[in-house]
């Protein structure tokens, strides 16, 4: 490839990410391989087009590779001769109970990135048609609906933040070539020959034998993929609508008590949206199928399903997606108005003006005790009044009673309803993030 060439292709790269996103940071996942390098090179080119985006290289080293060494020495060297800063976070990669090393690297290495645009910026990730290929197979083996089958997506933007993959269009020989027509070099990672590792196998072992049987076999599966995101995407907006009529944010449940339990179809799409709400892949079918059988049973049932963030848990008619939190340890304690406390991943904040004086956060009661809130005729068991303003089991441990210490008077039942006309109020904040 001329040299003259490469650089078209990288200023059409560039400008291509000029024309999505406004000007930002722009984060290069750098690994010091030809494809974190291209994307490097991109990035520069998109900065000198336009001096408004800047750039940040960021190198995460492993720790677990004898040539950690050989990666951050060319990528200090590669962003001294193109004029970026680099980053070099040590990962902390402990893996067993179940997760690979391969599984808690790709992990760390996600964190260490995405942290860079946590206050604002785009992260750029080198994968290209290659890996798409390759990605298809793995979704495949692992048994993926239309959206594991689409592949990775040129721009998205999710809870993670905004992430673009300038060279899904380019093949790895052609990444390559450009680079060595502009005058760069990369270092070849031995670990991508090693058969244990799933890609690896079908990188090396499958695709060889179906590209020599099938020649354009890497065209026709990105031609599925695209046909896949398309259907996905289509799916999605019929979804969305019925999704949004069921689903409150505050409490992150799902209320299916007027849904069809018997349509598969429509109710595989739902929960598969509810549970992206909180996760960053979606669920695996067997995950969904757990989740439509805890739907489906007994409203009396206590499932749990564990999932990589939180769990799905069902109370009544609704699935909840619950974090794992610690929750104050039972107990009584003592509180000012205006005050704050952090008990568990809790914080208790009591207000009121015109309240003097001390209070106490009471874990310690039972829900058979008897209390009477404000306008009602008569008194109540605190377990009715829980059914009765819907508060799941698993929440109800971090409701206090609020009692008067002068006078021993409960005065509210958490913040969900007070006990004499006051205008004390608790506040009560998850700070677990």
């Amino acid at each position: 490839m001329l040299k003259l060439d490469a650089g078209r292709i990288v200023d059409d790269l560039a400008n291509r990410i000029i024309n999505t996103i406004s000007p930002t940071k722009l984060v290069v996942g750098l690994s010091g391989g030809a494809d974190s390098t291209l994307v490097l090179l991109v990035a520069r080119r998109v900065q000198k087009l336009n001096p408004d985006f800047s750039v940040l290289a960021v190198h995460c080293i492993h720790g677990l590779d004898a040539d950690d060494p050989i990666w951050l020495t060319h990528c200090i060297t590669l962003c001294n001769r193109v004029g970026v800063r680099l980053l070099t976070p040590k990962l902390n990669i402990v893996y067993g109970f179940g997760r690979s090393p391969e599984e808690v690297s790709r992990s760390e290495r996600y964190n260490a990135l995405i942290k860079n645009i946590k206050d604002g910026g785009v992260l750029l990730l080198g994968h290209q048609a290659d890996d798409q290929v390759e990605s298809f197979f793995l979704s495949l083996k692992r048994g993926s609906g239309p959206y594991g089958l689409s592949g990775m997506r040129y721009y998205l933007n999710d809870e993670r933040g905004c992430i673009i993959r300038p060279l899904l269009e380019l093949t790895k020989a052609q990444v390559i070539d450009v680079i060595e027509a502009l005058g760069y070099s990369h270092v070849f990672d031995i670990s991508n020959t090693y058969l244990k590792f799933e890609r690896n196998f079908i990188r090396l072992k499958v695709l060889p034998l179906l590209r020599e049987r099938f020649k354009g076999v890497d065209n026709a599966v990105l031609r599925s993929q695209k046909l896949c995101s398309y259907e996905h995407d289509l799916a999605e907006r019929y979804t969305k609508e019925i999704f949004f009529k069921h689903y409150d944010k505050d409490s992150q449940s799902f209320d299916f008590e007027n849904l069809d339990l018997n349509d598969l179809p429509l109710l595989t799409s739902l929960v598969r949206m509810f549970v992206k709400t909180k996760e960053v892949m979606p669920p695996e079918f067997t995950i969904v199928n757990e989740i439509i059988s805890l739907m489906r049973g007994s409203p009396d049932q206590d499932g749990r399903i564990s999932l990589e963030r939180c769990s799905v848990r069902r109370f009544r008619n609704r699935i909840y997606l619950v974090e794992d939190t610690i929750m104050p340890d039972k107990g009584i304690y003592e509180i000012k108005s205006g005050e704050s406390i952090k008990l568990g991943d809790y914080l208790y904040t009591l207000k009121g003006d015109d309240m003097k004086g001390s209070y106490l956060l009471d874990f310690t009661y039972s829900g058979s005790k008897v209390i009477k809130p404000v306008n009602r005729n008569h008194s109540r068991e605190i377990k009715k009044l829980f059914t009765e303003y819907e508060i799941p089991v698993f929440r109800r441990r971090a409701l206090p009673l609020v009692i008067e210490k002068e006078s021993n008077e409960v005065l509210l039942f958490a913040n969900l309803a007070k006990t004499r006309d006051i205008r004390l109020r608790l506040e009560i904040e998850l700070t677990k993030k």
